[in-house]
This record gives structure tokens, sequence and C-alpha cells, in this order.
């Protein structure tokens, strides 16, 4: 308790000494550029508004428009316009003051007596990202991650925006290319969070294909939300927005002569007291395979999802269910094991005023796998409240608690999470 105590102490000090002086101050490379704050895109970041959702999947350029061009760059020539570097580049980074994880630590000892889990200053990650408009409909996202025992390139894409738009028609054809996520226009995507410290549980955890004997390679798993090598079409007219696209699965280079595809349907409120509220429905169909020799072997696996996002005021609510078949999940030559998952998520979140937000996030899931002599399944069930300060438009200063709803053996697994972010 005194632990607990002092770690509290410690971080209401830090909350105290940034919350100082706050001042309205956006630093993110688009407020920059547009000369707007940064709760015009955002609630509390990551999390976008409807307006930044439109500026988004406008090419990052305002939207209903196609200034991608000229504004806010420097003219070089009659035909070549520039971004400022300070506008086309910028940076995020997530430090962990304390954790703390009841029955987390399992001593080594004949009992195996589970212990509470302290952890002090851990850094998260770094992130660089380069984003924009290169010219009118044009853009590109690059995130590049500096973690704790590796960099890598998390999304990487270009944007082609206004392919097939006319007066009365909408905008119905837009195209991107690169490591993309299958549910970026999804209620529920796994990206861009109300609580960002936490993922929705089973959107990074569950793959296609859980793994596979030594003997087998496995070359394409997936999972639910993270990036993947792929192409796709997307266009709206309000109240409807569709996506349509083809991936190569988890890897760049490609070893599984089986593509997957994947779509959305989504419906949008465009005016009114709930603006940007939206319901849709997803679906991903592919093949994951493995070889032992000459030797391939499959899984062919489905899986689809629907979810709900209401917009009022302050308040923002999502609700997802998803649903996952494997027909292979060992990618076994007999004996087949099926595996099916279920996903169920929501989210609350309430900005209280400019300085603070709540957010409240509950995550069900279940993997069963059965063959013609094995029956099991893993549950995961808990819910997590969270309060976060803003003493700046570009900083957040969070707790988060994680509680298990149902024990396991030891006792219920509670977390306690103080998170520091920023982006510049």
């Amino acid at each position: 308790m005194k632990k607990l105590l002092a770690v509290l102490g410690t971080v209401m000090m830090v909350w105290a000494i940034l919350g100082i002086g706050r001042e309205a101050q956006a630093v993110s490379q688009w407020a920059r550029k547009y000369k707007v704050n940064c709760q015009t895109c955002h609630t509390a970041f990551p999390r976008l508004t409807y307006f930044g959702e439109k500026f988004q999947r406008n090419g990052y350029q305002m939207p209903d428009t196609e200034d991608g061009d000229e504004v806010g760059k420097e003219k070089i020539g009659d035909n070549l316009f520039i971004d400022v570097v300070n506008d086309f580049f910028g940076a995020r980074m997530s430090v962990s003051p304390a954790t703390i994880t009841t029955n987390g630590l399992k001593e080594h000892n004949a009992e195996g007596t589970l212990r509470t889990k302290l952890s002090f200053g851990t850094t998260d990650w770094l992130q660089f990202f380069t984003a924009g408009s290169v010219f009118k409909d044009a853009s590109i996202f690059i995130e590049t991650e500096i973690g704790n025992t590796s960099i890598k390139n998390n999304w990487f894409y270009l944007t082609y925006n206004n392919i097939l738009k006319g007066e009365g028609f909408g905008n119905l054809l837009n195209l991107r290319v690169g490591k993309l996520s299958v549910l970026n226009w999804f209620p529920q995507s796994g990206r861009l969070r109300m609580i960002p410290n936490i993922n929705i549980e089973g959107l990074n955890n569950v793959k296609s294909s859980g793994g596979a004997p030594t003997t087998v390679t496995v070359q394409d798993q997936v999972n639910f939300s993270s990036p993947e090598a792929g192409l796709e079409l997307f266009g709206y007219k309000g109240p409807f927005l569709y996506s349509a696209g083809v991936t190569n699965g988890a890897g760049i280079t490609d070893d599984n002569q089986f593509k997957n595809v994947f779509g959305t349907l989504r419906m949008e409120t465009t005016g009114g007291p709930i603006e940007g509220s939206s319901v849709a429905g997803s679906g991903y169909w592919g093949t994951n395979t493995g070889y032992t020799g000459l030797s391939t072997r499959k899984d062919r696996f489905w899986r689809w999802g629907a979810a709900a996002n209401l917009r009022y005021k302050k308040w923002d609510v999502i609700g997802s269910y998803f649903f996952q078949h494997d027909n292979n999940w060992t990618l076994a030559s007999t004996g087949p094991l099926v595996n099916k998952s279920k996903i169920l998520s929501g989210q609350v979140g309430y900005l209280i005023d400019p300085l603070w937000f709540a957010a409240l996030q509950y995550d069900y899931v279940t993997d069963s796998f059965k063959n013609s002599t094995t029956v099991n399944s893993n549950y995961y069930n808990k819910v997590s409240p969270s309060i976060w300060y803003m003493p700046r438009e570009n900083m957040r200063i969070g707790f988060v608690n994680r509680w298990e709803l149902r024990g396991r053996p030891g006792g219920r697994q509670q977390e306690f999470l103080f998170n520091v972010r920023f982006m510049l």
C-alpha cells in the first residue's frame, strides 16, 4: 500500500507541474499548417472527431475541398508548391511512469506464488510520422516506431483522392495502396482509441492460425486490425461509405498465392445533434498457408463484424462484435482444428471540458478450439475505466484501471496503468 501511495503521489505531482500555465497551443503539423487547434480534429487525441475523420479520408485536405496543392505551402515555381518541413513531419511519444499488476508476477518457488508486479519508467515508444498532401488529391502517411527492442514502419501508404467525383453523386472513387488497416473506416478500428495505451482486446491478439508445429512454417498470419500490404478502393456519398480491397496478408513479401479480400459498408449521419454517428458491417475472407518440405497446408478463414458509434454533444459511444472462423487453425495435414473466435467490445467517452476526458472500455473475448480429440477455450473479460488530464491540447496524462471480471487461479488480476503521451 505504501508503494501504491508513493506512485499516486508522484503522478499527481507530475500532473500539477505540467498543468501550470496551460496554454491552448496545438503543435501537430496540421494544426500549424491550417492554423487550427488540435481539438478541431481530436476529442482527446488520438481519438478523432467527425471533422477529423472527414479530413483524413479526404487525403489530409479540408473536407469537401481539394486544397492540397497550395494551401499552407511555400511556392517554389509556377507549378511547384512544397510543404514547410515543420508542417510535414511530426512525432509522438508514449511513456508509462508506473504500472502495477496484481497477481502478475510468478515467484520461482515450489508453489509458484503470484505476486504484485511493479514497473517504473517504461518508455513505450517514440513514433515519427510523415504525413500530408504531396500535391492536389495525393497524400502519404508513414509512421515509423522506435520501440524498446525494434524499429518498424507501422503504417505506410499512398492515397489518391477524388478520382471519380461530381456534383450530386458524391466522391465515389478513392485509392489507397501500401500497409493499411482493413478496418480503417469501421467504427471500431482498433486504432486512434479513446484509451490509447490499451488495445481493443482481440483485435490485435486473435490471429488466423495461431501457430503450428515447428516443422511447419506459417507464412501469412493476420489479425483483425494490424497493417497489411494491400490495395483498397473507397468512396462516399452521404450517408453511405464503402470500401473494398485485397491484401497479401501479414507480410510485405508474399509467399501465399491466395489473396485475402475485405470490405466495409458504413452509414453515417451528416448533420443534426448526432452528426458523425455511424453503423457499419465488415467482412474479411482469406487463406493462410504453411508448408513442410514440398507440402502446402491451408487454413481458409473468414470473419465478419458489426459496430455502431453514437456521437452526441460531449458523448462518444462505440459498441462492436466480431466473429472469426478458421477451418484449419494449426495448419495440420490431418485432423484439422477448427477455431471460432468471438470478440465483444464497448467504449464510452465523455469530454468533461477541454482539460479532462473520461473513458470506459469493456472487452470480452472467447477462442474455442475443437477437433476430433481436443476441445479447449481461451477467455478474456475485463472492464477498464480511465481518467485523462490534458494540460495542453497535444498532451495527455492518464490513469487506467483494468479489472478482470472473472477470477483465475490465484485470484482476479487488476492493473493500474499511468501513461503520459504527447505529439509534436
